[in-house]
């Protein structure tokens, strides 16, 4: 299934602010942003959900306590972990540390806690150490049960274009191969002269600086250029009310318009609507965060009002 884009979400809320450009600004902003930020308020800790969620296992080493991943660079933080031993045995981690960390140890046991840190970029990899209470004093097999970073929409940064070769034309820049993934569609603006290297173009493969889409009619160019994706994956386009009412929300903020309130609540509405399975932490955590953008904007207003009658006007 196709999943509904950010371009829906445009198009749905744009009678409501009067078609006021949502995507005038450099890179199609203040659109992008306020996407990324509603997935990432949707996606992020304490947040758990059954379509962002992704295994990995590894092997320990008798007597080493710490191991470095580069084959998780979607983690965002890890839910579940359990170990295997050779006999079939299956031990579930107690504790797990996402922001915590453990003291260097020497003593071998069965591991009972794991912490998670993250280390310096290598390579362009974003790797992940784990460090566990207790050195293995066997080989177990580790199942790790994550949540899935949440990408962003953009706009990275694109400084030029190469001359299309084999049908693809490759962009340089500064991207995050996350939100690029084979297959997905790259949205490019910003290109004045050759206006070729503008589109809506399939991705081929990114790396952190290179970003190759199926353009066959690229050519060369040097320039401040953005791209984009606007697509809402992973998340499913029953959650739609969610992210349409929040992003319609936030545009009419923009606009200074007294209604995005509303379209707050109305979307944390659907939010609890679909929030089986998630704790009452979870819940609370979603709703105070939207709910204090609430408070924030009656407290400019409050401020503002203040500020007038002060004045005597």
């Amino acid at each position: 299934m196709i999943s509904f884009t950010l371009q829906h979400t445009i198009n749905w809320s744009k009678p409501y602010y009067q078609n006021v450009p949502i995507t005038a600004g450099l890179g199609q902003e203040p659109a992008v942003s306020i996407a990324s930020m509603i997935r990432n308020s949707f996606l992020s800790s304490p947040q758990t959900w059954y379509f962002n969620r992704a295994e990995q296992t590894f092997l320990t080493v008798v007597g080493q306590q710490d191991y470095t991943l580069a084959t998780v660079p979607d983690l965002a933080f890890v839910e579940e972990a359990s170990l295997t031993d050779d006999e079939g045995n299956i031990w579930q981690v107690k504790d797990i540390l996402n922001n915590g960390s453990l003291a260097v140890s020497a003593f071998q046991q069965r591991p009972s806690a794991l912490a998670v840190e993250t280390s310096p970029t290598i390579a362009g990899t974003q790797n992940f150490k784990f460090r566990f209470l207790g050195v293995p004093d066997k080989i177990y097999t580790v199942n790790l049960v994550y949540q899935k970073a949440s990408t962003q929409f953009g706009p990275f940064f694109i400084t030029s274009a190469a001359n299309a070769v084999g049908g693809n034309t490759a962009y340089t820049g500064t991207f995050d191969p996350l939100s690029f993934p084979t297959g997905a569609t790259a949205i490019i603006t910003g290109f004045v002269t050759n206006v070729v290297n503008n589109g809506s173009f399939t991705v081929v493969t990114c790396t952190n600086t290179t970003l190759t889409v199926a353009n066959a009619a690229g050519v060369a160019e040097t320039i401040s250029a953005y791209a984009s994706n606007f697509s809402w994956a992973p998340i499913p386009n029953s959650y739609s009310d969610i992210y349409n009412n929040l992003f319609l929300a936030e545009a009419l903020a923009v606009n200074d318009d007294n209604r995005a309130q509303l379209y707050r609540q109305r979307g944390i509405a659907a939010f609890l609507a679909k929030s089986a399975g998630l704790t009452e932490m979870q819940k609370n955590a979603f709703v105070e965060q939207w709910l204090a953008r609430n408070n924030e904007r009656q407290a400019d207003a409050g401020a503002i009002q203040s500020g007038t009658t002060g004045r005597g006007i």
